[in-house]
């Protein structure tokens, strides 16, 4: 593994300082606006990640959901489209409060490509998991016999759907909730052609985390056809969290 693929994220990230200046009325407060490259830097080590999502276990207890899988063809099309620099991944829920992700392009200005691809239904881990590893167990996990995953991954998994599921999506998971909650986050197409990129995968697998300031996060590692994850990979994290760095209006 490079060394600059495990090294954690530089924070000083480019930014621009506006200040909008309207006739009679006062000075509105500035506003810090990033502009979205694609190159951000989300490479993180397996020890930093595993303590993200243990935080998130420790969290919300046994039995809940960890996370999901999202197979390499649903990345490859938002990915492919022009002007994209990466993917918000939207925190969202089914009816019955299962969590899950949505996925949507992200331009230069940082605003969501809604009339592009967008990307949910990923299959969720405790279900679809793979072999007990840093990022999805506890040691006494490891006591109990791993049942094999029942099906083969193979990358060209179905996750497309429309924006009218991916808004009933997003508002399930914000229902009850206060207006500046954390609605997801953002990463750029360099962390996942590095993870995709990597020989055997056909996947994501995106673990919730938890920050040590207790703001939600994502883990991010490849998985191989058996399902299991390839910890010795590119790991991601450090996501841009959504607020402060969202999209303008938008459905989502």
């Amino acid at each position: 593994m490079k060394e600059n693929l495990m090294q954690t994220t530089d924070r000083t990230l480019e930014t621009l300082v506006l200040t909008d200046l309207i006739a009679d009325e006062p000075v509105r407060q500035k506003t810090r606006i990033h502009k979205f490259t694609g190159k951000e830097k989300h490479f993180i080590s397996l020890v930093e990640a595993s303590l993200l999502t243990r935080r998130h276990r420790d969290k919300v207890g046994r039995g809940f959901v960890k996370g999901g899988y999202f197979g390499h063809l649903i990345y490859d099309k938002i990915l492919a489209q022009e002007g994209c620099m990466g993917v918000r991944s939207y925190f969202a829920a089914y009816n019955d409060g299962t969590p899950t992700l949505v996925l949507v392009g992200v331009d230069q200005e940082g605003n969501d490509m809604l009339r592009g691809v967008l990307g949910a239904d990923m299959l969720p881990c405790h279900t679809f998991c793979g072999k007990y590893n840093l990022l999805n167990s506890d040691l006494e996990d490891h006591l109990i016999p791993k049942r094999k995953n029942a099906v083969q991954f193979t990358g060209e998994e179905n996750h497309s759907i429309t924006i009218a599921e991916a808004m009933h999506f997003v508002r399930n998971f914000r229902k009850d909730k206060s207006a500046d909650v954390i609605k997801g986050g953002y990463f750029s197409r360099e962390i996942y052609e590095a993870i995709l990129a990597q020989e055997g995968c056909v996947g994501i697998r995106n673990y919730f985390a938890e920050n040590l300031d207790d703001t939600p996060t994502i883990v991010m590692v490849a998985v191989e056809s058996n399902g299991d994850d390839m910890i010795q990979g590119v790991v991601g994290e450090d996501i841009l969290l959504c607020p402060p760095f969202c999209s303008r209006s938008t459905a989502l």
